[in-house]
C-alpha cells in the first residue's frame, strides 16, 4: 500500500448520546437533530426523514451544537428504512458570536495599554506621591504623616 492509501484525511469524533442534541435552522424553521459525530471540516448529524426532505432549496442550513453556530452545507446523505436520516455537512462559516466577559474591572480598563494610557500614569503618580507623605520620616517633617494614619484607621473602621 502506499503512503496516501494508508493516511486518514480527517479524524472523526463521536458524540455520546446525552451530548448529541443540536439544533438545525432551515429557512427560518429550527429542527431538533442528533449530532453522530464532529470533525475539523462538518458533521454527521441524524434528523427524521421530514426534516431532511427540506434541505432541498438554495439557502444553507444553520446548526447550533454545543454553544456553537455554524453555517453548513449538505454534502452527503443516508437513509435507510427507519424514520431518520444520516446527513453529512460540511462547516461553511463560523455563525458564533463572540462574547467578551464583563466585570467592573475589565470594564474599566478594556481598551487600556498600560504603558501609555494617561489615566493610569496618572494612578501611578498619584500612589507615589501618597506613598511619599506617608512616610514616617518624610511625613512626619511635612506633618502629612498623622493625617493620613487617621484617613487610613478611619477606613479600615
Amino acid at each position: 500500500m502506499s503512503r496516501d492509501q494508508n493516511e486518514r484525511q480527517e479524524y472523526r469524533c463521536c458524540i455520546a448520546s446525552e451530548n448529541s442534541a443540536g439544533k438545525l435552522k432551515i429557512s427560518g424553521h429550527v429542527y431538533d437533530v442528533s449530532v453522530l459525530n464532529t470533525s475539523r471540516t462538518g458533521f454527521c448529524i441524524r434528523a427524521s426523514n421530514s426534516v431532511a426532505n427540506k434541505l432541498r432549496g438554495k439557502r444553507r442550513p444553520i446548526l447550533l451544537y454545543a454553544g456553537e453556530t455554524w453555517e453548513v452545507e449538505l454534502k452527503s446523505r443516508f437513509s435507510d428504512e427507519s424514520k431518520f436520516t444520516n446527513l453529512g455537512m460540511t462547516r461553511v462559516r463560523d455563525l458564533t458570536k463572540f462574547t467578551q466577559p464583563s466585570s467592573w474591572f475589565s470594564g474599566l480598563f478594556s481598551s487600556s495599554n498600560y504603558q501609555s494610557d494617561p489615566t493610569f500614569l496618572a494612578f501611578l503618580v498619584l500612589a507615589f506621591l501618597t506613598a511619599i507623605i506617608s512616610l514616617p520620616g518624610i511625613g512626619d517633617s511635612l506633618g502629612t504623616a498623622p493625617k493620613v494614619r487617621e484617613v487610613i484607621k478611619s477606613v479600615i473602621d
